[in-house]
């Protein structure tokens, strides 16, 4: 059976209905707080504006080090390495931008170009601090870096950095930073240590020619007197 719908009275049509009692209230709301409510719109502008603005001047950046970063690259693969580093170097000044870590890399690569090692290692902790943990960023530095300090004689410090490579399993790097870790041992003497490397790389490649390579250390490690 149907409801019969209420009939409106004069009365009821007299009374304020809510969407009048909702404006009328904030409008009161705002004579009674009027300076808060501006302010607080104020501030609200302000850092919207702030955010464009932050965000217009970080995409400039990266344009600016695109441009500059594809002038580097050209030097660097032209073989011109001492050019490329200062260019490199331009690149860099634009911190807000991704390619200024990768700057930091291709100065690594080009300062060992021309055997400048000591500034290698520089550029390349500049660059290892530039990333991400476990990225394959962070390996293919850890892994300049300690070529580095190979070719410097720094070879506890290599050890240490293609260690740290290693860990990063899933990067491409990890057998590279393995045969570094080989040659760093048998730089320093560490028969089993160099030993022991030389078969995790085996692991990583099985077939390898350095099978014959750690047949000589094993042989070498037998004849040593017991103790050693």
């Amino acid at each position: 059976m149907a409801t019969a719908s209420r009939r409106l009275t004069r009365k009821d049509l007299r009374q304020p209905d809510w969407f009048q009692i909702t404006t009328e209230e904030a409008l009161e709301f705002y004579a009674a707080h009027r300076t808060r409510v501006l302010a607080a719109g104020v501030g609200l502008v302000v850092l919207l504006l702030v955010l464009l603005g932050w965000q217009m001047f970080k995409e400039r950046q990266d344009r600016m080090a695109r441009a500059e970063f594809v002038q580097a690259i050209a030097l660097f693969q032209e073989g011109k390495y001492r050019e490329a580093v200062a260019a490199f170097e331009k690149v860099a000044a634009y911190r807000w931008s991704p390619h200024a870590a990768l700057a930091y890399l291709y100065q690594a690569d080009s300062f060992l170009a021309v055997a400048d090692f000591d500034k290698a290692i520089n550029a390349g902790h500049r660059f290892v601090s530039a990333t991400k943990p476990n990225s394959l960023y962070r390996q293919i530095g850890l892994v300049t870096l300690a070529h580095a300090e190979e070719q410097k004689r720094q070879c506890k410090e290599a050890v240490g950095h293609y260690t740290e490579a290693e860990k990063i399993s899933s990067g491409p790097f990890r057998a590279s930073a393995i045969m570094g870790r080989a040659r760093c041992a048998e730089q320093l003497g560490d028969v089993k240590a160099a030993l022991a490397a030389y078969k995790d790389y085996l692991r990583e490649q099985p077939g390898s020619l350095l099978s014959l390579r750690v047949a000589e250390l094993e042989a070498k490690l037998a004849a040593q007197p017991a103790g050693k």
